[in-house]
């Protein structure tokens, strides 16, 4: 008798244990896919010229023709940029000093 039940418990947990396997893959999936779609909506705007040029703006001070540019002097003790600072010519840009 206890064998019988065993039997036909196990096989029940198995299917239980798939049941939850295959859930969990599925919302796996869907965030993969979110992931996708955002990913590919980002790839998109990166090949968006109007978004290029603006970004370029904004992340490296691109200027064009025409474009006014002006230059913020500050103190030089009011600005530490710390060790290691990786764009060394904006020290001199915004302080007026170099090294």
């Amino acid at each position: 008798m206890v064998t019988l039940a065993a039997a036909t418990l196990y096989p029940l947990q198995k299917y239980r244990e798939q049941g939850r396997s295959i859930e969990q893959a599925k919302q796996e999936l869907f965030e993969l896919e979110q992931l996708r779609l955002d990913l590919e909506t980002r790839l998109e705007r990166a090949q968006d010229k109007t978004i290029i040029k603006r970004e370029a703006r904004k992340q490296m001070s691109l200027v064009e023709p025409g474009d006014e540019l002006f230059r913020v002097v500050v103190p030089a003790d009011v600005i530490d940029f710390p060790k290691g600072w990786y764009l060394p010519g904006v020290e001199y840009l915004i302080a007026g000093k170099s090294g």
